[in-house]
């Protein structure tokens, strides 16, 4: 039971890692893209921080949360069928 604790607990911070990493990926392209846009007189419209920041906390908590809840509702199968027999 241990190393599936700690094995879900890789999965998770790997979960979370790559989601921080695609998120980081995309706020530079956004500002590069608008630093760009200045020199190139295009109009681009800057996104507002707060909706993408909650919605960007929002993704890597479920990243995070996902194997460990997957584990967890697998236990509780197993147990619940171990105790009906």
């Amino acid at each position: 039971m241990g190393a599936e604790k700690v094995a879900a607990f890789y999965e998770s911070w790997s979960g979370v890692w790559i989601e921080m990493l695609g998120l980081n990926l995309e706020a530079s392209r956004t500002l590069v893209s608008l630093w760009w846009s200045t020199w190139t007189g295009t109009r681009r419209s800057a996104r507002l921080a707060s909706p993408y920041a909650s919605r960007a906390a929002i993704a890597v908590l479920s990243r995070g949360v996902r194997p460990i809840h997957r584990r967890a509702v697998a236990n509780a199968r197993r147990l619940r069928r171990a105790t009906a027999r």
